[in-house]
């Protein structure tokens, strides 16, 4: 509530509350001058108030998955996958729940029906983490600190399926033969920087002359899908690759979207009749190699930008046959 007084000087001071605590005051000559704003201000700091008044757990889950929606998955890097796991559980039976009553046995019961259905685990894996962490946000920014996070109540059972798809002998040799025979020298670039590097699709499309280093054999990459920056040491066959590329040295290596690069994956994939294979197969074969080589595990992360063991490991799959001159 505003309060007014008359003070000694004879002018009328006006001090506006919020919630018992005295927030602003201002004089004025006259009583009614004095009135009018406190009553005006007081309504403004309310409304004001009313918009940040900390969310409560009676907050459904579609409620909360568009504020998460606004207010986190549209600063992530990758944002339109979020968005579209957002709208497969905006679709779903839970979102009409109150977050204080989804349980761990209601997302045990998603992660059934979901495998039934012949989901990917790893597709079943990311939507439950994205749930995860809007009941986290919530904790933590919305005020909602003893809402207990579902996630956590489920058992933990493995769900296997993680991609082990490595080249098989003579694909790759294919994928260059089908690069000279379509004439595609930049598509042929990118898949040898790909292989030689272990960098990401959108990594290889955000990299620029001016940060790569041709006599040093380095390219820096300011900004990764981890939020950091690493510089990527290049192999003599990467180098070679990069010589290769007749444009301007100056901004993008590759100037092309990727939805350019996913179609011709897909043509080169289906004419060379590679069964199964991604373009992000080339990462995972990329890191498989640096250990067959001999690196170790921190060297390894260093040039793949993994910022855990446990993700590194996850793009490894050794071929058992380089371990056959070492055992002797």
């Amino acid at each position: 509530m505003a309060t007014i007084r008359k003070r000694k000087n004879g002018r009328f001071q006006a001090v506006v509350r919020v919630m018992g605590f005295p927030i602003e005051t201002r004089s004025f000559d006259k009583l009614e001058d004095a009135t009018v704003w406190a009553s005006f201000r007081e309504r403004e700091l309310g409304d004001l108030m009313g918009k940040h008044k900390p969310a409560n757990a009676a907050m459904t889950l579609r409620e909360a998955l568009l504020r998460y929606k606004t207010e986190i998955a549209a600063h992530k890097k990758s944002w339109h996958q979020e968005f579209k796991r957002i709208a497969c559980w905006l679709r779903h039976p839970l979102a009409d729940k109150p977050l204080r009553d989804i349980s761990g046995a209601d997302l045990s019961q998603h992660q059934s029906i979901r495998l039934e259905l012949g989901r990917k685990p790893n597709t079943i894996r990311l939507e439950l983490a994205l749930i995860s962490h809007l009941f986290e946000v919530a904790r933590a920014d919305w005020g909602m600190e003893s809402l207990s996070n579902p996630r956590k109540a489920m058992r933990r059972t493995p769900l296997g399926g993680q991609r082990d798809r490595r080249l098989r002998p003579g694909e790759f040799e294919a994928l260059m033969t089908w690069c000279d025979r379509t004439e595609n020298p930049l598509f042929k670039a990118m898949l040898v920087l790909a292989i030689e590097t272990a960098m990401r699709r959108g990594e290889l499309l955000s990299l620029v002359w001016e940060n790569v280093d041709m006599q040093q054999h380095l390219a820096y990459l300011p900004d990764t899908k981890n939020g950091t920056s690493r510089t990527v040491p290049l192999s003599s066959r990467a180098v070679a690759a990069l010589q290769s590329l007749q444009q301007t040295k100056t901004g993008p290596l590759f100037r092309v979207h990727e939805n350019w690069v996913t179609q011709r994956f897909i043509k080169a994939r289906t004419e060379c009749e590679l069964a199964n294979l991604r373009f992000h197969d080339l990462r995972h074969e990329a890191v498989s190699r640096l250990f067959e080589k001999g690196f170790n595990m921190m060297e390894a992360a260093t040039v793949s930008g993994h910022k855990t063991l446990q993700m590194l490991k996850r793009y490894t799959h050794l071929d058992p046959r380089s371990l056959l001159a070492r055992l002797g």
